[in-house]
């Protein structure tokens, strides 16, 4: 793939964010390919408190070429007992629901409410599976550690997750290991840090209470509500000056 362009602010937005999800998270792990700064692999715990909080579940994201305007596509690469193998998962962080989605979310918020979500019902959502026993569920938790993806060097979950929380020296971050991400940033430069800083906003944080990084679900449907509202206010403000021109005529 030839090198992306630095003077995008797609790349830049991306670029910056790559750089925020390489510090260390005992919760997710998110990184670029080696050769495509649009696709990553990602690795999250199971949410606590429920049948998934012993798994480690490895998948894939898509980015658009006009990310972060448009949302990104989730897929699990391996079987989680709550989501189909290799297909996109509808929810409203994903780009099933593109009318949802805030340029300000990024990459590690999507990720902090798929985690969440796991926790949730299917109720027949595009990708998600329904009606698994938990004694099931539990079951792949505990295998779901030794999964090993190809394209992220053969390391098991658990390595690779363990690797960006401890700095383990055995198991380099994907993030350095991205030969495209360092062809972009020998680009860039040190005088662009400034400008990535402003043209984008930082999304750390973990679902776990007490958080003062936290960004849940619940903040994510809040945001899109009141978006819902504001449009209706606009709406019925234009109704009344309609009225009230027609009234003054």
């Amino acid at each position: 793939m030839p090198v992306p362009n630095k003077n995008t602010p797609t790349v830049r937005r991306i670029l910056k964010e790559a750089k925020e999800l390489s510090e260390p998270d005992k919760d997710i792990h998110a990184a670029p390919t080696e050769d495509n700064l649009f696709e990553w692999h990602f690795i999250i715990r199971g949410p606590p408190s429920s049948p998934y909080e012993d798994g480690y579940y490895h998948g894939r994201i898509n980015l658009p070429s006009n990310y972060p305007l448009a949302p990104p596509s989730f897929r699990f690469l391996q079987d989680s007992g709550r989501f189909d193998v290799n297909k996109e998962i509808c929810l409203s962080i994903s780009n099933f629901h593109v009318e949802e989605w805030l340029p300000a979310w990024g990459i590690r918020t999507a990720l902090v409410a798929l985690r969440s979500f796991m926790a949730t019902e299917a109720n027949g959502a595009v990708g998600s599976i329904d009606g698994v026993p938990d004694e099931t569920k539990r079951e792949i938790a505990r295998k779901s550690r030794e999964f090993k993806c190809s394209t992220c060097g053969g390391q098991r979950n658990y390595e690779l997750l363990c690797a960006t929380t401890e700095g383990g020296s055995a198991n380099e971050p994907q993030l350095e290991a991205s030969a495209v991400y360092r062809s972009v940033e020998q680009q860039s430069g040190n005088n662009s840090d400034d400008k990535l800083q402003r043209e984008a906003p930082k999304h750390t944080g973990s679902i776990e209470s007490g958080s003062d990084r936290g960004v849940s679900t619940r903040q994510i449907e809040q945001t899109s509500q009141g978006m819902c509202r504001n449009k209706l206010t606009v709406f019925v403000s234009v109704l009344v000056a309609i009225w009230a021109v027609r009234f003054l005529l």
